[in-house]
């Protein structure tokens, strides 16, 4: 019984050593998700002279919600960029999270809201944890990535600057 729980502890324990290693891609990876209305995105489908910022999240998630709420209010300066909220979360998750933290989101034209039906966003793009968000600059290579609320205006610097 001693062995079990010493295998247990040292699993649990590489296993968090592992994750804390894990750094966020560098170059944005190919993707492919859907839309709330199951129509494909991907790659291909983002304006390639634009940045590109991409929030992955959690409905549940308070710091998600933070994090939705405070792009919610920036709106007007999110325009020149490609947004994509990013989730594996169904449809009814999501409309609790637009409904009650980030509801100019739902029908803005500059905001595409995506479903990871597959699974591949973490084991490719990385986060440490939610909320991830990445600023991607226009030729796909990672400008900035937080996983901290506390961050968020620095995102906006990072996506005003001009690009080397």
């Amino acid at each position: 019984m001693m062995k079990y729980i010493t295998f247990i502890i040292l699993f649990f324990g590489l296993l968090n050593f592992a994750n804390a290693q894990q750094e966020p891609a560098k170059q944005m990876p190919n993707f492919n998700f859907v839309t709330t209305n199951n129509t494909p995105y991907g790659t291909k489908d983002l304006n390639a002279t634009k940045k590109t910022l991409i929030v992955f999240f959690d409905a549940t998630c308070s710091h998600c919600q933070t994090t939705g709420k405070f792009f919610n209010e920036r709106l007007n300066d999110l325009k020149p960029y490609n947004v994509l909220f990013v989730t594996m979360d169904e449809n009814k998750a999501i409309d609790y999270y637009t409904k009650n933290f980030a509801p100019a989101i739902v029908n803005n034209v500059d905001i595409t809201i995506l479903r990871d039906t597959a699974y591949y966003f973490v084991p490719n793009f990385q986060p440490k944890r939610y909320p991830g968000i990445f600023v991607y600059g226009s030729k796909k290579n990672l400008l900035f990535y937080t996983n901290d609320e506390k961050e968020l205006e620095k995102v906006m610097v990072v996506l005003k600057k001009k690009e080397d």
